[in-house]
């Protein structure tokens, strides 16, 4: 079992290598799946049974990057949540297994190509709403619950942040950028909207 995940895996990386080879080469749009699967030597329905669509192919090195959610289930349950969402940012490296130039190179490819970055968008929420349902499984609190959907929306703002400063370089660079932000955090005059005097607590809207 472990050799046929094992050679499912190699087969899913050789496709996403040789489509980035093909979407910097000639651009997204330019780029067929047929093209893909002829590269890759992998017949049609196994590249579509891999990907089916080109967007989920163009995205899948940075979907995998911002899956916070599976980083920190992770994580020893022991670990107090603020640490381990902390240790989750440090090892959510963007680049993942990508040299750092050529994740740059496909975000400039996916930002000049509308239909995925609009699937990024959808995508990203995605995972924010994730990590919010992982947040409130480890605080033992019902899906929904407000307190893990603040500290879900902080972790991507943290790593947006981060990202911006890190700008495409090593790993080392980018836990230096994420604990930098992570300080900017600690000193930030956080403002959030006050109870109003007067209004009803807890109750229906």
């Amino acid at each position: 079992m472990r050799l046929r995940e094992a050679k499912l895996a190699r087969t899913r990386a050789q496709i996403v290598d040789v489509a980035l080879d093909l979407f910097l080469e000639q651009g997204y749009e330019a780029t067929t799946m047929e093209q893909i699967a002829a590269r890759a030597e992998v017949g049609s329905s196994t590249l579509y049974r891999y990907f089916p669509s080109k967007e989920l192919l163009v995205l899948e090195p940075l979907v995998r990057a911002t899956d916070l959610a599976s980083l920190l289930r992770e994580r020893p349950e022991d670990e107090p949540l603020g640490v381990a969402l902390s240790n989750v940012l440090r090892a959510a490296y963007p680049a993942g297994d990508l040299a750092p130039s050529r994740f740059v190179a496909l975000r400039k490819v996916v930002d000049g190509a509308p239909a995925p970055r609009a699937r990024l968008w959808d995508l990203m929420q995605t995972a924010v709403a994730e990590l919010e349902r992982a947040i409130a499984d480890r605080l033992g609190r019902p899906p929904g619950d407000l307190g893990a959907a603040v500290a879900a929306g902080t972790v991507y703002v943290v790593m947006r942040r981060a990202g911006e400063a890190w700008r495409g370089s090593t790993r080392a660079s980018w836990e230096r950028a994420v604990d930098r932000t992570l300080g900017q955090l600690a000193d930030a005059e956080l403002v959030v909207p006050s109870h109003l005097p007067g209004s009803a607590r807890g109750g229906p809207a």
